[in-house]
């Protein structure tokens, strides 16, 4: 149960990855390096591909991830992998893709408690209208996420 640290400064600024064996436990966006580097081979992984994702170069993540939540937590941020790419989902669609078709207000916060960003594409989830609603990271990023994938935004509302 060893973990390992690596940084990656990203367009959106410092990302702290870090890894326990063979998996990743947590992406996040940090203001400062809090932890001395000690990069594993996963870790490293992670770093490569979202170098990769950020030049244009990646669309999907092939990584090994081991999430701490709920169950349910674990059951949205599953379906949020499958979200592609340049594709959003309302919390509503994630809800019914969970069984919980009245749960759109408890997607909303198991969304919001995702321990791997980007990897786990949370700021591909929007409002049923299309508004971006919220995000971790900052609402900043994830209107330069969805950008990057193909979005604009226009009136705080999402357009292809």
């Amino acid at each position: 149960m060893k973990l390992s640290v690596g940084y990656l400064l990203s367009p959106l600024g410092l990302i702290k990855i870090v890894g326990q064996d063979d998996s990743i436990v947590s992406v996040e966006f940090v203001s400062h390096k809090d932890e001395e580097e000690v990069i594993s081979p996963v870790v490293k992984k992670a770093i490569l591909q979202l170098k990769e994702y950020f030049e244009g170069k990646r669309t999907t993540f092939e990584l090994k991830l081991r999430l701490d939540g709920t169950e349910f937590q674990k059951r949205v941020w599953s379906k949020l992998i499958d979200v592609p790419f340049g594709s959003v989902i309302s919390y509503r669609e994630l809800a019914e893709k969970v069984g919980k078709p009245q749960g759109a207000r408890a997607v909303g916060n198991a969304v919001g408690k995702n321990p791997a960003v980007i990897i786990v594409p949370c700021h591909r989830v929007v409002k049923s209208d299309l508004d971006l609603g919220g995000f971790s990271g900052g609402i900043e990023k994830k209107i330069w996420l969805l950008s990057h994938e193909g979005w604009k935004i226009e009136n705080g509302l999402l357009r292809k």
